[in-house]
């Protein structure tokens, strides 16, 4: 699969997309439905290669282009995806009901490729094993930052309604945040090559340092410390700490070397930074599953905004307070919030039952 089709600037024509009448649809719907992914992507590569960029042949070309090329081609579909939700939206067909066609297929797309990783994960056998020795733990977080530029490039464009499609994302990055684990390689440290002088040589330079004056005690050198941002485990900071970090050890440096009058400007610095601390600049990867949630729940969760000052809220709130696993065990379905909940959450179906001909151009 070439996936080079759907890359760059694409043609705007003044139908985009095929007609459901057209046969090459109807051939590449039957093949999908019959499970012949592949030869269905073939044949949407076909029509792509007309530049006719029908976002459910889209879907069914990617998930071809997922099949051939295993998991590192991850990567490249959101890749892909985010820069034709971005740049290309108004290429994509079929024109009318544009917005609910590019949610059927891609959470279609999302629930097949979590369902494909579960499978081969479960075997554990041929494919997987392929993944676990060939795949590193830096190409999986490539997949994990693509998959937030698609993130970003679907909430604009499908805005309340991409919610089934970033509930098949937190799948699919929980999946992924797992795997990465398994593949975790700690680097391997370089050999030392030790080479010992002749005792000659090592004779005379012991004499020579013993005649050398003794130099008079200098300040300390500032000498920022490579490891330190590595000192908080199983957490990745971003750009944002390892600045902060050199300016603590600039501090530190400036105070020993008793520089107290640029010591005082990085302290002003520093203390600007604490008082408006944001954990999500300095630790973004802690909260990416905390931001997907959200998203993709944000109907049910702002069904409560207005209850913050009931005495439900509260009293939930005190137990979260002092006890957490108390908290998340207790069944709140005891207490009358004024509320059912449901605050028009998103119910995706479990089967992608309706094929997209039988939408209404």
């Amino acid at each position: 699969m070439n996936i080079e089709v759907l890359q760059g600037t694409l043609e705007v024509s003044e139908k985009p997309g095929l007609e459901t009448i057209d046969p090459r649809f109807s051939d590449i719907a039957a093949l999908v439905q019959g499970g012949n992914y592949k030869e269905a992507a073939a044949k949407s590569e076909t029509v792509l290669a007309e530049k006719i960029y029908d976002i459910r042949i889209i879907g069914y070309f990617l998930y071809g282009h997922f099949i051939e090329q295993g998991l590192p081609a991850l990567a490249d579909l959101y890749l892909c995806l985010a820069d034709l939700l971005r740049d290309n939206i108004d290429a994509l067909g079929p024109a009318r009901n544009r917005g609910k066609h590019i949610q059927t297929i891609l959470n279609w797309l999302m629930k097949q490729i979590i369902k494909t990783l579960q499978y081969e994960e479960e075997k554990k056998k041929g494919l997987y094993q392929e993944w676990i020795s060939g795949v590193s733990s830096d190409q999986v977080q490539e997949i994990i930052d693509a998959g937030g530029k698609f993130r970003r490039s679907l909430v604009l464009v499908l805005e309340d309604s991409a919610g089934p499609v970033l509930d098949g994302m937190v799948k699919i990055n929980d999946w992924l945040v797992s795997f990465q684990r398994l593949v975790y390689r700690e680097p391997e440290p370089e050999p030392e090559e030790e080479k010992e002088p002749e005792i000659e040589e090592k004779a005379a330079a012991e004499e020579e340092l013993a005649q050398e004056p003794q130099e008079e005690e200098r300040d300390p050198v500032y000498e920022p410390v490579p490891q330190a941002e590595e000192e908080i485990t199983g957490v990745e900071g971003s750009y944002h700490l390892k600045v902060l970090i050199k300016k603590l050890e600039a501090f530190d440096h400036l105070i020993s070397s008793q520089k107290y009058a640029s010591a005082a400007i990085v302290a002003d610095d520093i203390n600007t930074i604490i008082a408006s601390f944001d954990p999500m600049i300095y630790f973004p990867n802690l909260f990416v599953r905390f931001a997907l949630q959200c998203a993709s729940n944000i109907n049910n969760l702002t069904a409560y905004a207005e209850y913050k000052e009931s005495a439900a809220w509260q009293a939930l709130q005190e137990l979260y307070k002092v006890d957490l696993e108390s908290f998340v065990e207790f069944d709140t379905d005891s207490i009358d919030m004024g509320t059912s909940g449901g605050g028009g959450g998103y119910g995706a179906p479990d089967e992608y039952e309706r094929m997209p001909e039988d939408d209404e151009r």
